[in-house]
């Protein structure tokens, strides 16, 4: 199929009927790519779902044919297969900039093996050239340029130390190069990265992941009142993190945020884990008769955890799929003999970082010094504890087409004493315009293509964490007479059945209809039907929206069929 681009027909805001507040902690959907595996029906559900719940832009959602193993694959074809060509699709698409995490729907492997890279050079044994694939994606800087240093030492400068017992929390940014203090020109770059799900191996089925992907999502913002767990035995793999268990527990503490630490492997008889760090080869929460909060974080140190296509017989360690299954928004694990080393591993301060109102990818990565070998599963946006401003665009008129030049004099309210540092409007995914507080978000509509479009007003605070929270709208704009009208004959169908599709455009010209960025037909002259498998779509619910190019082009209005 042609992958021509929706977004080269971008076009501008008028006015429509949807009106309602997102909120976004660190980062939000414009700034997560989502990779897809096309060939894969379980990758096209978790996506489908993941797109609805996160609002995900079309522009962001990249379809990868991908056909290697479900285990793993090597660093060149990762880099070669995977990696560079979406990157490309979203530097031709006008969003790269703007892209600051990598999300993987399932269907991909979980195991990139760099060996080949480097075949004459020596390797210690505890530094062995096999990564993740969330860790292939964060370290990609190094794959594209053949440095083998990613498994030799400390190389994750976003990772923020515990010093004197104190820990700074700060919001990522891809576009930033990082140095030992901070962001500094010339310094390494990264794209926080993690998989949405594993489903096959040891993984999870898809309706789990799916479940895990709700419950995070119904998480955010609900600042539970419960508690952190970190537990210590007398095993290597808690007393390798325990010195830090206290001074995490203490800076929690000043957060208003319990934390206690306690002996054992697991929390027996506890309704309240909001999060949990413990060091043990079994983990076995379902027997511990205690609860997991939405949103929590469960961090095991253990060999195995992500090792998800060793078969349990040979080896009996709690996988990290387990723990989505009974609750967790996210886990971590290594995909290869890792050794009892602290820094490939969550610091007790990962739930420092997640209290803070950091979201869960950017709380993994800012406690990993060394995650070359760690595996991340979970929804990158949580972020239980952000909070996060009402914006609002006051004066803005919903119900009459727009055309010219538009401004937007948004605001943002607070619940303490921050301010917006800064608000941006995104249209269908692109970063149109920014504006400091006050001034306006200024957008020249005749540039853009007529019809309809999503259209987000976000306001990004002027704390180090850089919460954001936003508004979105789906809107219209109307500089010419043309228009698209895109129907479905049936909106709910079964997996194999077909959805049929009716075009009609008021100006002669072939339509092309798009799931997210990916051209699934064309339709000639503008008017007729078309057919499309359920089965090359996915199961949930999925939006389309057809597109006329042209001088400006026209975009229909989206509609969303569920698959069954």
């Amino acid at each position: 199929m042609s992958r021509r681009l929706a977004t080269l027909l971008l076009a501008a805001v008028a006015a429509s009927v949807l009106n309602c507040a997102i909120a976004v902690a660190g980062g939000g959907p414009q700034n997560v790519a989502l990779l897809v595996n096309s060939n894969d029906p379980n990758s096209l559900a978790v996506a489908n779902c993941y797109i609805e719940l996160r609002q995900i832009p079309a522009t962001n959602v990249v379809y990868i044919s991908w056909k290697g193993g479900d285990r793993g694959t090597s660093g060149v074809l990762f880099r070669d297969a995977i990696m560079k060509p979406a990157l490309a699709e979203l530097e031709q698409r006008g969003v790269l900039p703007q892209i600051d995490c990598i999300a993987f729907s399932s269907g991909f492997p979980y195991l990139i093996d760099c060996a080949r890279m480097w075949p004459n050079a020596q390797f210690d044994r505890t530094g062995r050239p096999v990564t993740s694939l969330t860790s292939a994606a964060y370290l990609y800087q190094f794959l594209f340029a053949d440095r083998k240093e990613m498994f030799l030492g400390n190389v994750n400068l976003y990772y923020a130390p515990t010093v004197a017992g104190k820990t700074k929390s700060r919001a990522f940014s891809a576009s930033e190069g990082w140095g030992p203090n901070g962001p500094e020109p010339g310094g390494l770059k990264y794209y926080l990265s993690t998989a949405l799900g594993i489903t096959h191996g040891q993984g999870n089925t898809v309706d789990e992941v799916i479940a895990s992907l709700r419950r995070s999502k119904g998480a955010d913002g609900a600042n539970y009142r419960g508690t952190i767990y970190y537990m210590a035995n007398n095993n290597i793999r808690s007393k390798v993190r325990d010195a830090g268990y206290r001074d995490a527990v203490t800076e929690l503490a000043a957060l208003g945020v319990k934390g206690v630490v306690d002996q054992g492997t697991a929390p027996l008889a506890k309704p309240d884990i909001a999060g949990l760090t413990t060091g043990t080869p079994n983990l076995l929460l379902r027997d511990s008769g205690s609860t997991i909060l939405p949103g929590a974080l469960v961090d095991n140190l253990t060999s195995a955890g992500g090792q998800m296509m060793l078969r349990e017989e040979t080896n009996p360690q709690t996988r990290i799929s387990e723990f989505i299954r009974f609750g967790a928004a996210g886990a971590s694990g290594t995909v290869v003999e890792p050794f009892a080393i602290a820094a490939k591993f969550p610091s007790p301060a990962l739930h420092v970082h997640y209290a803070r109102g950091c979201s869960l990818a950017e709380s993994y990565y800012q406690s990993v010094a060394a995650p070359c070998h760690l595996l991340i599963i979970g929804d990158p946006l949580c972020h239980p504890w952000a909070k996060t401003p009402k914006v609002s665009v006051p004066g803005f008129d919903v119900t009459t087409p727009l055309k010219g030049t538009v401004t937007l004099t948004p605001t943002a309210a607070y619940s303490d004493s921050r301010q917006a540092s800064r608000f941006e409007a995104i249209i269908d995914g692109v970063r149109t315009a920014i504006a400091n507080p006050g001034q306006p978000l200024t957008i020249d509509t005749t540039k853009l293509a007529d019809g309809w479009h999503d259209l987000w007003v976000v306001a990004v605070d002027n704390t180090p964490i850089a919460v954001q929270g936003g508004w979105v709208g789906v809107v219209e704009v109307r500089n010419g007479k043309g228009s698209v009208l895109l129907s479905v004959v049936t909106p709910s169908v079964g997996i194999d059945e077909s959805v049929v599709l009716k075009v009609t455009a008021t100006e002669k010209g072939d339509v092309e209809v798009f799931q997210n960025s990916e051209s699934l037909a064309t339709v000639a002259g503008g008017e007729g039907e078309v057919s499309i498998p359920a089965k090359t779509l996915g199961r949930g619910k999925v939006k389309l929206t057809a597109i006329q190019a042209g001088t400006p082009g026209v975009r229909s209005r989206s509609l969303t069929v569920e698959i069954r």
